[in-house]
C-alpha cells in the first residue's frame, strides 16, 4: 500500500480549534466531494478526533489513514478508495 507519510495530499482540511464531532463531520463531508485515489489531509490540534472520530471514519469506511504529530497539531491523512 501507499506510503501516506510521504504523499502529498490532493486537499487539506484545517479544523484546529475545532471539537467532536465537528472534525469527523467536516471530513466526511469533504471526502465524499473526492475523488477514489484522492488523499484528505486534516489537520487537528484534538486529540479525541485524532484518537476515536476521525478513525472511526476512516474504518467504517473503509479507508486507510495515517496520524502524524508535529508543530503542536495532528495531521490525519486518509486515502479514498472507493
Amino acid at each position: 500500500m501507499e506510503d501516506l507519510t510521504v504523499r502529498n495530499p490532493d486537499k487539506t482540511l484545517d479544523v484546529r480549534g475545532e471539537e467532536c464531532p465537528v472534525p469527523e463531520m467536516k471530513a466526511s463531508k469533504e471526502l465524499k466531494k473526492m475523488k477514489v485515489g484522492e488523499v484528505l489531509e486534516v489537520l487537528t490540534d484534538h486529540e479525541p478526533a485524532v484518537h476515536v472520530t476521525l478513525p472511526s471514519l476512516c474504518k467504517s469506511l473503509g479507508y486507510p489513514y495515517v496520524v502524524m504529530k508535529g508543530d503542536g497539531m495532528y495531521r490525519v491523512r486518509i486515502l479514498k478508495v472507493k
